[in-house]
């Protein structure tokens, strides 16, 4: 056994065997690469084909927010100013009516002169110095007195629920 081409013979036949099993190993392996490349080559085409339409909708999307942000900073600020102008015109309506009732408060006094003055007995003659003769003021009476105070020598009774029989 100390042939050399022996070894040689085995060890080609050994490295031809090692290589027979590695590509029956390395064949389904490399089917399992080129079918993951054909997918990745579609992602790629699909990728190519939708993106820029994606990246369009997401820019007009952006530019529908901000348009949409826009119309609510007018649409808040016309708030604002309907608001003021609500609140002015309540002022002005506050003021109206405080002037009405101003006015109706006038009209109502006069309305009770005239009464007075249509009502009034006739008057009578005048005396020589062209006064008529009135009658002299009446003097206010003093308040009634209370007499339930407390420091009253007899306070008043309470009476008692009258008791029934069972």
């Amino acid at each position: 056994m100390t042939n050399p081409m022996f070894w040689l013979g085995l060890s080609l036949l050994l490295l031809a065997l090692g290589l027979v099993v590695l590509v029956c190993v390395s064949i389904p392996a490399l089917l399992g690469l080129a079918r993951a490349a054909r997918s990745a080559e579609k992602f790629f085409d699909t990728l190519d084909r939708e993106l820029p339409r994606t990246l369009e909708a997401m820019r007009h999307t952006g530019t529908d927010i901000r348009e949409l942000a826009d119309d609510m900073t007018d649409g808040i600020s016309s708030a604002r100013n309907i608001v003021k102008q609500v609140d002015h015109s309540l002022s002005d309506v506050r003021h109206q009516a405080s002037q009405a009732k101003r006015t109706t408060r006038s009209v109502a006094v006069g309305f009770r002169a005239a009464w007075r003055v249509l009502t009034k007995s006739p008057q009578k003659p005048a005396n020589k110095k062209g006064r008529t003769k009135r009658r002299p003021p009446v003097k206010p009476q003093p308040p009634l007195e209370n007499h339930s105070t407390d420091s009253s020598p007899n306070p008043p009774k309470t009476s008692a629920p009258p008791a029934t029989r069972d």
